[in-house]
């Protein structure tokens, strides 16, 4: 990283530092007592020296280029960590009659304002650092007039965001797409131009089958046809009729940076003011009703199908079949405690810590088990497209009342259905509404909670 942005940060963590502090202060009180005020002094003091000791033994800033967002903001929740505890530990240990309120609250106001800074100059450090634009690795399938006329199109109007790899002259007819299969896997192709000056929709509908199935977006070069607003976006540039398949409004990056905000000011609050006595109490209700750790950590499908360890609290007596079988009504592998937290649904907590990491989101798709993914797409063609966005702890299907088991394709298939809904049809409403469907379910309960 270079000085500008390390300085950037460095600066821009101290202001937000005080300012936390002050405005923890203002808030508590109307009128500062003298103790009060030697208090305020104290922990004034001990958090910038504690920031200044830190980056002096660390290396905070040291944030590479190819890092990517989700690395850099995990080596900065580590670095937080820190300076939480040592802050704490010097107040506590100088004046024992300091309120932990004080210091809570300034890590409340600070943790949000914190990462959005992060984010924010993260954000500007890609936008203008030379050479950081993400660029898409690009394919041209289809006929060869029309694809000699395109990659003509694209040389007079360099995009610097693609990469053209090789060009796949196709039999307008016949598609054969084992031929472009393992070229794609190798080189990370990111979107196929399909050129044909006539659609044929059976060899349309099987390249859309193998792009949505490979996360490989699939645009229409001089297409005639069009299909719903939410599974197309059409844009005309000389003569080149672009059909952009599978466009999701969280392809955006403002959408990204505004929901991701929002998961972490809510997954803090959550951590800091529930998770912080809930696990203990969870935990030793747990190890007392069965034997095994508090927690059951498994694999799930996450972002683009890449697999993440989904937490849980353990409501389950240990067995080996847990990744596979999915529980059912009056499982017996379910223990005492678990039926309580599987119904009041307290056995997802833990997965507030995934969103705060970066692996979930706090609305999304639900994360299906790696077994139950691979059972359901032989079946389910568009199953895959529920990865474009992260997975949630809740999700239109739950709060529409589809949760617990999937007992047959049909449930299956409603479910993605509202996934796909959700995929194509996202905003920062539609998470509020869906939060708000959530409590109701929570709040009358469901049947298929267990």
């Amino acid at each position: 990283m270079s000085n500008v942005f390390r300085i950037f940060f460095f600066f821009g963590d101290l202001v937000l530092l005080n300012i936390s502090i002050w405005g923890s202060y203002i808030v508590s009180y109307t009128t500062i007592t003298t103790n009060e005020r030697i208090n305020l002094v104290y922990l004034i003091i001990f958090s910038n020296l504690t920031w200044f000791f830190l980056i002096s033994i660390t290396n905070p800033y040291g944030i590479t280029r190819g890092w990517g967002v989700q690395k850099a903001l995990r080596s900065q929740l580590v670095y937080l960590a820190a300076h939480l505890l040592v802050v704490a530990f010097l107040i506590f240990f100088f004046r024992k009659s300091y309120a932990p309120l004080q210091v809570g609250l300034m890590y409340l106001f600070f943790v949000p304002g914190f990462f959005a800074w992060k984010l924010l100059v993260l954000y500007i450090r890609t936008s203008f650092t030379e050479g950081s634009v993400k660029v898409r690795n690009m394919i041209l399938l289809g006929e060869d007039g029309l694809i000699r006329e395109v990659r003509r199109y694209y040389l007079q109007h360099p995009d610097e965001k693609l990469r053209f790899l090789r060009a796949f002259v196709e039999d307008k007819e016949n598609l054969d797409l084992d031929r472009i299969q393992d070229f794609c896997t190798t080189n990370l192709v990111h979107e196929i131009f399909y050129c044909v000056s006539t659609v044929n929709p059976t060899n349309f509908r099987r390249l859309i089958d193998f792009g949505l199935n490979r996360f490989i977006r699939v645009k229409v070069i001089n297409g005639t046809f069009g299909k719903s607003k939410n599974e197309f976006s059409l844009t005309n540039e000389d003569r080149l009729l672009e059909v952009n398949h599978s466009v999701v409004p969280l392809d955006d990056f403002w959408g990204q940076f505004a929901k991701r905000i929002v998961d972490i000011v809510f997954s803090t609050l959550i951590l800091v003011f529930v998770l912080s006595w809930l696990v203990p109490l969870i935990g030793l209700l747990i190890r007392i009703d069965s034997k095994g750790p508090i927690f059951f950590v498994q694999k799930r499908a996450g972002l683009n199908n890449n697999a993440f360890n989904c937490l849980k609290f353990r409501t389950m007596v240990i067995n080996f079949d847990a990744d596979s079988k999915q529980a059912t009504k009056d499982d017996p592998r379910i223990t005492r405690i678990g039926k309580f937290l599987r119904k009041s649904s307290l056995d997802e907590f833990p997965q507030f810590i995934n969103v705060l990491l970066g692996d979930m989101s706090l609305i999304g798709p639900r994360p299906h088990p790696l077994k139950l993914n691979e059972d359901f797409e032989r079946h389910i063609h568009d199953l895959q497209s529920r990865h474009y966005v992260k997975p949630g702890i809740t999700g239109l299907a739950q709060s529409m009342g589809y949760r617990g088991e999937t007992r047959n394709l049909i449930d299956m298939k409603n479910r993605i259905a509202m996934d796909r809904y959700y995929v194509e049809n996202w905003s920062l409403w539609l998470d509020i509404k869906i939060i708000f469907r959530t409590i109701v379910s929570l709040v009358k309960g469901s049947e298929n909670a267990y």
